[in-house]
């Protein structure tokens, strides 16, 4: 009978918590059950938390309201920003966060306004949100990342080595080598420097002394930077003198420095190779600035375009049909295409960038171009009012030729297929622009055995100046261009409608 009536009484008392339980949860307009005896519920399209008796703990005001963590913790969204309620219903961590990572040894990582700090347990922020990255913990600290530069940060927050390295490498023995404004030193664990940053490099110490550069120059250090004498230590320059540049004017070019340890050091104008035999290691650097192991450029090549130089090739020109052949009454401008050539002499270049990685960029510059127009008749042209018309050659004709000199400037967009040699395939195009120095005709013919010339200076109707397109590609030692000029040879009405175009090998000293 007894346990019949506790039978009773234990299922009235659940018929009696199943009906107040619905009654609280249909106030909602939904709900979720949770583990636990928690349940998530909406209100007006707002959601909050409460546990199995319809209390309260997180009231319906937020976007959303997650499960409860292994910690007891529940993180609730508002407005666009996170943070942390507690099964008492307490704020743990208020919320102004775009993120909350999970909390692991007591402290959080959390990200505020685009910057990163630590928050604990009871939502004390003692790390401020002040760095661009923190890393994980080890031992007790955490490196850091403040506007570009690293630092460390102990547990309670405080920065024990200032964010002012470009690069702190790992600690060895209590030490660790430092890159600040492009120069290595050393700290300790303490952020202390023992070594000052003042060398280009600094290699592992061995019995209490390392190798390092110092002004492009071996020495040798203690474990406080103090540079070691050592004895024999032997440098040899070699310089080559530049003969052009005069008496008293030699010009260092190369520069050998030979040290103990199999070390050598080539400057060679002001490109510098390093060769370091260490036991069984060989490490070989090639650059202007070597040293700074933290610059390991993917990009920072400098763009150097294809124009300097020399340019040899061909010329001809095409009527306004774009065909070579010529108006009615000018046949005397007929070419000895094999013999009519262009000299261009580019003295002057610039070089625009356009990619970090030194491949593409705008050439720009200065040259003179000789344009020789080899004529194939015995009738030279002349200019007599204001027209271009011919007149024949008495005697043996030996050489029959116009030449102009121009004043061109190219303005070219390049693109170096390989970002590691300026020497691979390249490719630039773009206009070109020249104006007109002199220009004249020259006549040989052979009399008696003699050369007798003729020469005569003239405008010959050519304009002054003149607008085109040019091209220019090549791989290694072969390298082609070709220019188009889209204005007339010569003034209107004073010549025929004829356009000027050439081809031929340019050439590029000091490439190779």
């Amino acid at each position: 009978m007894k346990v019949l009536i506790s039978i009773i009484i234990f299922a009235w008392c659940s018929l009696v918590i199943a009906q107040n339980k619905q009654s609280y949860l249909s106030s909602y307009d939904k709900y979720w059950e949770l583990s636990d005896g928690f349940y998530r519920v909406m209100e007006s399209g707002k959601v909050g938390l409460i546990d199995s008796v319809g209390a309260i703990i997180i009231p319906t005001e937020y976007n959303q309201v997650w499960n409860l963590q292994s910690n007891g913790n529940v993180k609730v969204l508002k407005d666009g920003k996170l943070g942390i309620y507690n099964v008492s219903g307490s704020i743990v961590v208020p919320t102004e966060y775009e993120m909350i990572w999970g909390f692991k040894d007591g402290k959080a990582r959390v990200l505020r306004n685009g910057k990163i700090g630590y928050v604990n347990e009871s939502g004390n922020e003692f790390i401020p949100c002040v760095y661009d990255q923190i890393w994980e913990f080890e031992e007790g600290r955490a490196k850091v990342l403040k506007n570009g530069k690293v630092g460390f940060v102990n547990s309670q927050g405080t920065e024990i080595i200032p964010a002012e390295y470009h690069t702190i490498w790992d600690f060895n023995d209590g030490r660790a080598k430092v890159l600040k404004d492009g120069k290595i030193g050393m700290i300790d664990m303490d952020g202390f420097e023992v070594i000052p940053c003042n060398f280009q490099q600094i290699y592992d110490f061995n019995e209490g002394q390392a190798k390092a550069v110092l002004n492009n120059e071996i020495v040798y250090i203690d474990t406080n930077g103090n540079l070691i004498d050592k004895g024999d230590v032997k440098t040899t320059s070699i310089t080559v003198v530049n003969t052009d540049a005069g008496a008293g004017k030699d010009v260092k070019s190369v520069e050998i420095h030979l040290s103990e340890g199999d070390t050598t050091i080539v400057t060679l104008f002001g490109n510098q190779m390093v060769v370091v035999e260490d036991g069984d290691k060989t490490e070989i650097s090639i650059g202007k600035n070597k040293y700074n192991e933290h610059k390991k450029d993917k990009s920072n090549r400098k763009f150097k375009g294809h124009y300097w130089g020399l340019d040899l090739g061909l010329n001809s020109y095409l009527n306004e049909n774009g065909e070579m052949s010529l108006p009615d009454g000018y046949e005397f401008l007929d070419l000895n295409s094999a013999k009519s050539t262009e000299v261009s002499i580019n003295f002057l270049q610039g070089n625009i960038p356009l990619s970090r990685r030194g491949n593409i960029g705008f050439v720009t510059g200065l040259g003179l171009t000789y344009n020789n127009y080899r004529y194939a008749n015995a009738t030279i042209p002349i200019y007599e009012d204001g027209m271009l018309t011919s007149e024949p050659i008495e005697g043996n004709l030996n050489k029959n030729k116009l030449t102009t000199l121009y004043l061109t400037a190219p303005f070219l967009l390049e693109y170096q297929f390989s970002r590691k040699s300026r020497n691979d395939f390249y490719l630039s195009a773009g206009p070109i622009g020249g104006y007109r120095l002199r220009s004249h005709t020259k006549v040989v013919t052979m009399e008696g055995g003699s050369k007798q010339k003729d020469k005569n200076r003239s405008s010959f109707g050519l304009e002054d100046f003149r607008y085109g397109a040019q091209v220019r590609f090549g791989y290694r030692f072969l390298n082609l261009y070709a220019t188009y000029w889209m204005s007339p040879m010569f003034d209107t009405n004073k010549g025929p409608e004829l356009y000027p175009i050439s081809v031929g090998f340019a050439f590029y000293p000091g490439r190779w």
